[in-house]
């Protein structure tokens, strides 16, 4: 998983405020069937986007990867070590993302996804080491 920080200066502090509590109030909520959700919807925007990750998203790409993985293989059984805490935090960060109504609308060319990418990011920062015990399991299986 890579370290990085996400530039969220063009984006107000009340827009950033806004995706972090729409991100946790998501996350208290999740269930099995948002799971399930989020898993082919994740997987349907990573096919969409294909290997041209918009440029807010394009750093924090391969984890957001791994992390729609990680919701594919949960909700298939196959993986089942993770922590609820973390499958409903990455289910909640997706389910932003595949969202076609957030606080910024995807459509809007530069700032689209920057609102996104805040919430992968705090999803991230919360499940990182759950994601990299799953990442060194996909490595063996």
């Amino acid at each position: 998983m890579k370290e990085g920080k996400i530039n969220t200066m063009i984006i107000s502090k009340a827009q950033e405020e806004q995706a972090r509590q729409q991100f946790q109030e998501d996350m208290k909520n999740v269930d099995d069937t948002d799971v399930e959700y989020a898993s082919k919807k994740g997987q349907a925007k990573l096919d969409k986007l294909g290997d041209n990750p918009p440029g807010a998203i394009a750093k924090i790409w391969g984890d957001l990867k791994l992390m729609i993985s990680l919701i594919i293989d949960y909700s298939k059984g196959n993986y089942t070590d993770a922590p609820w805490s973390t499958i409903a935090a990455a289910t909640g960060a997706v389910i932003y993302f595949v969202s076609p109504i957030d606080i910024i609308p995807d459509v809007i060319p530069v700032i689209g996804y920057l609102d996104d990418a805040i919430v992968i990011k705090l999803a991230l920062d919360f499940s990182g080491d759950d994601l990299k015990k799953y990442a060194a399991w996909k490595k063996h299986n």
